[in-house]
């Protein structure tokens, strides 16, 4: 299905799009937020559509060829996007924010380290954290699922990445609060990149401010503290740190290894990037489960029946289709990279519309997730969706809740495995059901990642010992 465009009229041509001054005057300005704005403006105006923010042109792409293009044919005619490169005053030159040739060498060396056999090394972590959150739980309590799922994604990466134990206890427990608590604060200034001179507000005398500089001090003093402890020894340890410190450039074997600081980038960006948005993901998976019990009752009869009681392992991850369609079903829907934005780094054209140099050009996978033409009913929670048939039957781009091209997120096997095991997990233990006078819809907030804007308070019950009869993952 090619793209329904509008061919470009006039002497200064732009695509179709909304106009500030009529959403100004009817109010809708204040009431969408950016996730609702963009799915509208794509509903209403098609699969290019342009419109203008805070004086910028912003060109926003709702169709899968046009996305293709923007990842493939046209990569290498973007920056990063304004947020990211700004928060290179934070983040440093990791691989969210590093510009080519930087970010390409970044990748061939860190790729290692998330290689298929790699990521199978990790599902024991995966499979025993998720064991040992289930059995700290009590049948018959509510919790605030949210705040369960940072914490374990947080073990996870944490000791993925560093090898740390967080097993449970209370200096465990201390630990974790106290790095959630800077990773959180560390998070908090990314949204101020929108504003000018991000530089000079870190510098603020102002609380907020503050606590993201104690945040940067104590994640750098973390990290830094294992890079040094890891200088010492030449020994594998099996984490992702041990890859990244031994990565040498194929392309370039005279080339140095990373350097002190550029390891510490690359360990901050997975650190934040592996525990937000897994966390926020797995998050409104378990409201969906809460919300459709028959689809919660499926998940958990194929736990059941491929785990019996013991943790997952990574042989299991092929084993268990319909979890997997489950959490692929709650990113479509919630994806937490919810848009995807470049700005454009020299001049050039999108089905003949000229796209200046410092446009900022967007792929929305909150609108796109939610076309019709390749999700009928798009706001109806469908695993089937992701049957290996129907998958077949989309383009491409029509689903990309980890982008795509040479910056696609390069931990996504491992944020796949990590969704299967722990929604498995949870779902063979206990039934999640949605506490009396709960909202029967989830307020969600679209910043740095899409993610419940309020606690996600679900009641658990433990499940019976049964073993049930796995689904058929149609």
């Amino acid at each position: 299905m090619a793209p329904n465009i509008p061919p470009p009229a006039g002497k200064h041509p732009y695509p179709p799009g909304p106009p500030f001054l009529p959403r100004l005057l009817d109010g809708s300005v204040f009431r969408e937020n950016a996730a609702e704005f963009m799915l509208h403006a794509a509903q209403r105006y098609g699969d290019l559509v342009h419109y203008k923010a805070f004086g910028r042109h912003v060109y926003q792409l709702n169709h899968p060829a046009l996305i293709d293009d923007f990842f493939i044919k046209d990569a290498s005619r973007h920056h990063r996007n304004l947020v990211m490169q700004r928060g290179r005053a934070v983040l440093g030159n990791g691989l969210l924010t590093s510009e080519d040739p930087l970010h390409m060498r970044q990748r061939r060396l860190a790729q290692p380290a998330f290689h298929r056999s790699r990521i199978a090394a990790y599902a024991d972590i995966i499979g025993s954290q998720a064991e040992a959150m289930t059995a700290r739980w009590q049948s018959g309590s509510t919790r605030d699922l949210r705040e369960e799922m940072l914490a374990i994604a947080l073990r996870i990466v944490g000791q993925c990445l560093f090898g740390l134990d967080l097993d449970s206890g209370a200096e465990s427990d201390t630990e974790i609060a106290n790095i959630s608590s800077a990773v959180s604060a560390f998070m908090g200034f990314l949204p101020l990149a929108f504003l000018p001179f991000p530089e000079i507000l870190q510098r603020l005398p102002v609380p907020a401010m503050q606590r993201i500089r104690r945040s940067r001090v104590q994640l750098d003093r973390l990290i830094y503290g294992m890079i040094h402890e890891r200088r010492k020894d030449s020994i594998d340890r099996g984490d992702l740190l041990s890859m990244l410190m031994a990565a040498t450039d194929a392309e370039d074997p005279s080339a140095a290894r990373m350097s002190d600081e550029q390891l510490r980038d690359e360990c901050l960006t997975i650190l934040l990037a592996g525990h937000e948005t897994t966390a926020n993901a797995l998050s409104f998976a378990f409201w969906l489960l809460a919300r459709h019990p028959e689809v919660q009752a499926a998940v958990s009869a194929e736990a059941r029946s491929v785990l019996a009681d013991r943790p997952p392992a990574a042989a299991d991850y092929a084993r268990l289709p319909y979890a997997t369609q489950v959490f692929a079903e709650a990113l479509r829907l919630y994806p937490p990279v919810w848009v995807t934005a470049r700005t454009s780094a020299e001049p050039y054209e999108i089905a003949g519309y000229p796209i200046p140099r410092g446009a900022a050009v967007i792929a929305p996978q909150f609108a796109v997730h939610r076309d019709p033409r390749y999700f009928p009913e798009p706001d109806r929670f469908d695993p089937a969706r992701f049957s290996e048939a129907n998958k077949a039957n989309r383009p491409r781009y029509a689903y990309f809740p980890f982008a795509g091209g040479n910056r696609q997120c390069i931990g996504e096997g491992l944020a796949w495995m990590e969704g299967a095991f722990v929604l498995a997990v949870v779902a063979r233990d206990f039934r999640l059901t949605l506490p009396p006078g709960a909202p029967r819809e989830i307020e969600f907030q679209p910043s740095v990642s899409l993610r419940p804007r309020k606690p996600v308070l679900l009641h658990l019950e433990r499940n019976g010992g049964q073993n049930l009869a796995s689904p058929c993952a149609e």
